[in-house]
């Protein structure tokens, strides 16, 4: 059929060309051998688009020339690590939410205020009145469900807070219960969420109370948060529902802090001005997060894969926020040989059932960080960032597998992943266990010696 088709594409061509009809001698043989070669063109052009489309793709496999290696996870076993420092942490939870794989969670953060240099001086004999008091939160994130409106408790800090303390998750802080949040500003809730500033107004008083200190409390940071302790600041879902969200709030962030609006007598005329207490690495701030595992009278997943070693070989967790991690041990290293790698990839799949439990409000681990033989987050034993392809993750470590064959790094004895962000990112994701039907293993591609 190509044979054909060639020879009738190239008669055409030779009918319609008055050019054709000029050749004689040399030239008409030269032009015969150039016909014929594109006579060859065009039927390779053809063979080429009507190659077997079931083999479309086959340049991507391994050529001959590779040891194909497949490494085993043996064993597979669900970390928890205990309740991590959260003094001066980057980032801070407010609010509440149940998550039906982790459990009821609340969380509420107490602050000191900067007061911004030494020896301020506000002077409360030109003090007219106070406009408005304003604690504005930069809100950086959500984790649940942002259409229920939560109520912004503010309250007076009793005590300092104390650097070196080790406030953790489960640190309780002392307010003195007087709500400062004004009527109709206490309204934590969004339509649709956007990292942003939210503005919550306070009850006056408590800038006249600041604007009054006598000049030792105003000497210092240390006297000023004698003085004024700082804040605590809650957000809590209507009639204990819990169902609401948690924020994550940028403590540093030039949108956060207490603004005060006064006015003062000026040379016979009012003049209105402010005074803006940030946060600064002066400032103590901790934040607590608390759990609940039982949703509906039901344990949730992370509860139940601490007390049910059957669940563990089908499923495993990685959660932030109160971190759970997964620790692999791989079994194969000493059929690999010293050679180029020219691909190691972690493959980990998705456990069955669960999908529907990944949302917008919920939403599944942005990605998987792997390291090796530690649980801390140390750049030198880090294997990779694994992304998702689809509904499973894929750790490239083509490069710490490289090491390890070439002596540059220790072979590892245990694999640890963790979802990305672990202590700051309230995500979660659960993977197949070693006994699921699609198993995690390490596939190893090395160049044949």
């Amino acid at each position: 059929m190509y044979r054909r088709l060639g020879l009738g594409l190239a008669s055409r061509i030779r009918e319609r060309s008055p050019l054709c009809k000029k050749l004689s001698g040399p030239s008409a043989s030269q032009y015969s051998v150039g016909r014929r070669v594109g006579i060859g063109a065009v039927v390779l052009l053809l063979f080429s688009a009507c190659r077997n489309p079931q083999r479309m793709g086959e340049e991507l496999y391994p050529p001959p020339a590779t040891v194909v290696e497949t490494l085993q996870v043996s064993s597979a076993t669900p970390i928890f690590l205990p309740e991590p420092s959260t003094e001066r942490a980057p980032f801070v939870f407010v609010g509440e939410t149940i998550d039906t794989l982790i459990g009821q969670l609340s969380a509420q953060w107490a602050t000191q205020f900067a007061l911004g240099g030494e020896n301020v001086r506000f002077y409360i004999d030109a003090l007219v009145g106070i406009d408005s008091v304003v604690l504005e939160l930069f809100i950086a994130s959500s984790y649940g469900n942002i259409g229920i409106p939560l109520r912004v408790q503010v309250e007076r800090l009793t005590q300092p807070l104390t650097a070196g303390q080790g406030y953790t998750t489960t640190t309780t802080f002392g307010g003195d219960g007087q709500q400062l949040v004004l009527p109709g500003y206490d309204t934590l809730r969004y339509e649709t969420f956007s990292p942003g500033a939210k503005r919550f107004r306070l009850d006056t008083a408590l800038g006249r109370y600041i604007l009054t200190l006598p000049e030792a409390a105003l000497a210092n940071q240390s006297a000023f948060a004698s003085a004024f302790p700082g804040l605590l600041i809650k957000a809590e879902a209507p009639n204990s529902v819990g169902n609401g969200a948690i924020y994550t709030i940028f403590p540093r962030s030039p949108q956060t802090a207490l603004r005060i609006y006064y006015r003062e007598r000026i040379q016979g005329q009012e003049v209105p001005q402010q005074y803006s207490f940030a946060i600064t690495d002066t400032c103590v701030w901790a934040y607590n997060l608390r759990r609940q595992g039982v949703v509906g009278g039901v344990p949730v997943l992370r509860d139940s894969l601490q007390t049910d070693s059957t669940i563990v070989q089908q499923k495993l967790l990685l959660a932030g926020g109160l971190p759970v991690g997964v620790r692999l041990g791989m079994v194969g290293w000493e059929r690999l040989f010293r050679a180029p790698v020219l691909s190691a990839r972690l493959i980990l799949h998705p456990a069955e059932g669960y999908q529907g439990a990944y949302s917008a409000f919920y939403p599944r681990v942005a990605g998987v960080a792997c390291y090796a033989d530690t649980t801390a987050e140390a750049a030198t034993a880090s294997w990779g960032i694994g992304d998702f392809g689809g509904d499973s993750v894929m750790v490239d470590v083509t490069i710490p597998v490289q090491e390890v064959l070439t002596a540059l790094r220790p072979r590892p004895n245990q694999i640890y992943l963790w979802p990305v962000g672990r202590q700051y990112t309230l995500t979660r994701w659960v993977m197949s266990g070693v006994r699921s039907h699609k198993k995690p293993y390490l596939l190893v591609i090395l160049a044949r010696p």
